[in-house]
């Protein structure tokens, strides 16, 4: 088995992040599964980048603390990561930019790889900013890959940019590439060449699944301020919207882009709005409006270590709770938390239908490491999904004239009244943020305020009778351990779960909000032992467990240091356990 894991490291500005991009397709097109993760400092220019790209001939679903080759751009990457090296792995670093004090304290069991970075740049009269493709070249050499598909993707990517360009860049990865060919005939003795079959994969992070799902979903509007770890979606989708006809809007503020989004929505698109902690908390009054008005929109909650602005390029599940009760007064909303890639496309897709069906806010929950790692997907999974678009009780014109007296606020059984657009012939209403009568006109009767917050609430029964998910098991039914988690440590859990078959297994939920009382009492009941893992310092999920069934998770891992929580760290919480 092939399973190899790289390092990059270096100075904010150098390319670091894409050269860990091209390494990762570079390894996806030749057959390959990979995972890739970037950190990053909150600054404009400078500061330490580093991204982590696993890549095996086996499913892979997160990294791992322990590199096989580290690849340093600049000295304070061996300072910072020389100790993460396995047995047997690889450093290259710029011998003539070290200091030899650092280099003496790499361990024997590692083998060093000198790279003259700047004498190439030099010799070769290249740029600095060239100074990735040279290592690029050099890694492409040690594993083994194919150099022609270096060559290709630096043609895709630099294309925009002209030929002169291109070349350059190609040239530079070429000097990399002969230079360790020349020294280091054997290369490391972990390869990743072309497959024979290499299968149709695509190389893809949460946002952009979550993109992919709200074109799919037929979303007609975006709106967004830059907010990381969801910037990256505004981004996407703006270079999309025009090909698949969506409005993409970058508005002044997290005010104005949910009361944009609301408007579009109230006027009959399907719109979605992507932000963060600190700009959702600009949006939670308008959450509320969406609420009495009844007006569906899509949320995605890109978490990120706070409170305040916190560490904002880092990675936490910190949110749940915030948004649970997010919104002044009581009205019903539905979150979700996809756990992987393949999640993030299908549950946008649900959000979506459940948002028109329910009439409602619905919260797409994702973080950081979600939506900023890279995966390899196959293309299969995405295009095999069933998908049938769902309006809910939206009138069309002629089901609305056959009504004689519409009323946008009808009481009804499920507590879902058949929504009008605006415009449309006896669509008269009246929509605003007061309590209102069944006609939208305004009220403060105690009569009409009960029946109207009965009939908004109804919708959290129709839900649990008709669309809630229970949390989904993984691994062995036997096991004497339960992990129970949400969101993106379903990755983490299931690699630890590789290594540890049979050991344990796991409870994991992506329908977050409203759960089901009974039958998730009679599951956590069942549990002979359980843990928690989440990405914060509170628990949040396991209080909410505890607030709807009564049962308490007494063994936790909780990790909010901005980090994911690896593999390693996981196993060996079971170990203490078992």
């Amino acid at each position: 088995m092939t399973d190899v894991t790289v390092k990059i490291g270096g100075e904010a500005g150098f390319g670091i992040m894409t050269t860990g991009l091209l390494m990762g397709k570079i390894a996806t097109r030749s057959g390959y599964h990979v995972f890739e993760y970037p950190e990053y400092p909150s600054l404009i220019r400078g500061g330490h980048n580093v991204v982590d790209i696993r890549i095996s001939d086996e499913k892979v679903y997160s990294q791992k603390q322990k590199v096989d080759v580290l690849v340093c751009l600049n000295e304070e990457t061996l300072k910072l990561h020389k100790d993460e090296i396995k047995i047997g792995g690889m450093i290259v670093i710029d011998n003539d930019k070290t200091d030899k004090s650092i280099i003496e304290k790499i361990p024997q069991n590692v083998t060093l790889v000198p790279l003259p970075f700047g004498q190439i740049l030099k010799d070769n009269a290249l740029p600095n900013v060239m100074l990735n493709n040279i290592a690029l070249g050099a890694l492409v050499y040690l594993l083994g890959a194919d150099f022609e598909i270096l060559k290709t993707l630096i043609s895709e990517n630099f294309a925009r940019k002209g030929e002169d360009i291109t070349s350059k860049n190609i040239t530079a990865s070429q000097y990399g590439y002969d230079y360790m060919k020349d020294k280091y005939s054997a290369g490391y003795n972990k390869k990743i060449p072309k497959m024979e079959k290499a299968e149709s994969r695509m190389y893809i992070t949460g946002n952009e699944m979550i993109g992919l799902g709200a074109i799919a979903a037929g979303c007609k509007f975006y709106c967004a301020y830059p907010m990381t770890p969801s910037s990256v979606l505004l981004h996407y989708l703006a270079a999309k919207g025009e090909k698949v006809g969506m409005v993409v809007k970058h508005a002044e503020d997290e005010i104005a882009v949910i009361n944009m989004a609301l408007g579009a929505s109230w006027a009959g698109v399907r719109s979605m709005v992507g932000t963060s902690g600190g700009g959702f908390a600009l949006m939670v009054e308008a959450v509320s409006l969406a609420g009495i008005t009844e007006t569906p929109i899509v949320v995605v909650m890109g978490q990120r270590p706070g409170p305040a602005t916190g560490m904002p390029t880092w990675t936490e599940q910190g949110d749940l709770l915030f948004v649970l009760h997010s919104g002044h007064g009581e009205f019903p909303k539905i979150i979700l938390a996809p756990g992987d890639m393949e999640e993030s496309y299908k549950l946008t897709l649900e959000a979506f239908n459940l948002a028109d069906k329910y009439q409602t806010p619905v919260f797409i929950m994702g973080d950081k490491y979600l939506q900023e790692g890279h995966e390899s997907v196959d293309r299969s999974s995405i295009s095999s999904y069933q998908f049938s678009i769902d309006r809910g009780k939206l009138l069309t014109q002629e089901q609305l004239d056959k009504i004689t007296d519409y009323k946008r606020y009808l009481i009804t059984d499920d507590g879902i009244s058949p929504r009008a657009i605006p415009g449309m012939r006896n669509s008269l209403h009246q929509a605003n943020s007061y309590e209102h009568r069944e006609d939208g006109h305004t009220t403060e009767e105690a009569f009409e305020r009960k029946v109207q917050v009965d009939k908004r609430n109804k919708k959290t029964a129709t839900f649990l009778s008709s669309d809630a998910k229970l949390p989904k098991f993984y691994g062995d039914a036997d096991a004497q351990l339960t992990l129970i988690s949400w969101g993106s440590m379903k990755g983490p859990i299931l690699e630890a779960m590789k290594e540890k078959e049979g050991k344990f297994n796991l409870l994991h939920f992506s329908y977050i909000w409203p759960l089901p009382k009974v039958k998730l009492t009679e599951i956590l009941a069942s549990l002979k032992n359980t843990l928690l893992v989440e990405n914060n310092s509170t628990g949040q999920l396991g209080q909410l467990i505890s607030m709807v069934t009564g049962i308490g998770i007494k063994n936790k891992l909780l990790k909010y240091d901005g980090r994911p929580i690896y593999p390693e760290e996981i196993i060996k919480e079971v170990d203490k356990l078992l």
